[in-house]
């Protein structure tokens, strides 16, 4: 997982086009600024912004499924590289393999591990990186079985069974037409399960000789994402669960991981960053999660972010994004 998730371009720019199916003006569901496909920042979006999107969507369209909606737009273009490098390959367990490779590029949240049983695979997502939610989960699932679906030869694509670690639906109806298959919710993970013969199924975009230069450019755009590296992962987490007390230390945060203070400033500079940095970037991401939640006041969220000061909070947060965190919130509050 990056150090700082993000929802990629690519579903952003699907949620728009959809909205303009519906003939519905992106401005009125988006805030301003991002209600244009070519006024999005390649590295998208942070998660919490992504799901208050969702959220206004769902409710504008009256659609409690939009994810699924959504997800089915999806096309090689959206993907760029990656979805021409996956369209190339000789089958579909071939297209899975390098989905799983690069999985980065498309979804930065919670990594999908790919796991074999006696009938097959399953690709699962569990619970450790968090739970961005059912509309958010519905986009990435339809997103990947729509995607499989397309490059396809032969009859459409079968899977063997669905399990979602969200609760039931008020109508589980919706999900058993798209995915086709047996569908289970609550359970302790997202798992999608492909039988073995599905995996031989060739593509209609085989090409060999595009797999190279398609490949060659899907690395530097890996190679272009923040590093991931697993002690800055975790001095993020130590901040996160102890902001509400007041303002990080260096040396807090270190002996809290059983680090020296030298040790942890040393793990930060080979990760290309520093603990200010890092501080900065974690109370960011927590001021939007906070935001997003219309129960919590300024103060509240202030006070939960280490501020001793509500002013204080609104100055850095306006220095960060532009704009008051009172006009960020009135932008992500559904009408």
């Amino acid at each position: 997982m990056a150090l700082n998730p993000r929802i990629p371009a690519t579903f952003t720019h699907m949620l728009i086009e959809h909205l303009q199916a519906h003939e519905v003006e992106p401005a009125t569901v988006m805030p301003v600024g991002l209600s244009q496909v070519d006024s999005i920042a390649p590295e998208g979006l942070a998660i919490s912004h992504w799901i208050a999107l969702l959220d206004r969507a769902a409710i504008h369209l009256n659609d409690p499924c939009l994810g699924l909606h959504v997800g089915q737009r999806i096309t090689p273009r959206h993907l760029g590289p990656l979805g021409y490098l996956l369209l190339a390959m000789p089958n579909l367990g071939a297209a899975l393999d390098k989905l799983n490779q690069y999985q980065r590029l498309v979804y930065d949240l919670t990594p999908m591990k790919v796991r074999a049983v006696d009938d097959g695979i399953e690709l699962v997502w569990d619970a450790e990186h968090g739970r961005p939610g059912q509309l958010s989960d519905d986009t990435v699932l339809a997103t990947l079985v729509q995607f499989a679906r397309d490059i396809t030869a032969g009859p459409q694509l079968q899977l063997s069974r669905l399990s979602y670690i969200n609760p039931p639906p008020l109508d589980r109806r919706p999900y058993e037409a798209f995915f086709e298959c047996p569908v289970d919710f609550d359970q302790p993970e997202t798992v999608l399960r492909i039988a073995a013969d599905a995996l031989f199924r060739p593509l209609k975009g085989n090409d060999p000789g595009l797999t190279s230069l398609m490949e060659t450019q899907v690395r530097q755009l890996m190679a272009s994402l923040p590093a991931s590296v697993a002690g800055v992962s975790a001095l993020r987490q130590t901040m996160g669960e102890s902001l509400h007390l007041g303002e990080p230390t260096l040396a807090d945060m270190a002996a809290a991981q059983g680090l020296s203070a030298r040790t942890l400033q040393r793990q930060l500079a080979i990760a290309g960053t520093s603990f200010n940095r890092e501080l900065a970037a974690v109370r960011q991401q927590m001021a939007e999660a906070y935001l997003a939640d219309f129960r919590l006041t300024l103060s509240d969220v202030a006070q939960l972010l280490g501020y001793s000061e509500h002013s204080a909070f609104t100055r850095r947060f306006r220095a960060t994004t532009g704009c008051s965190p009172k006009l960020w919130r009135q932008r992500l509050k559904p009408e």
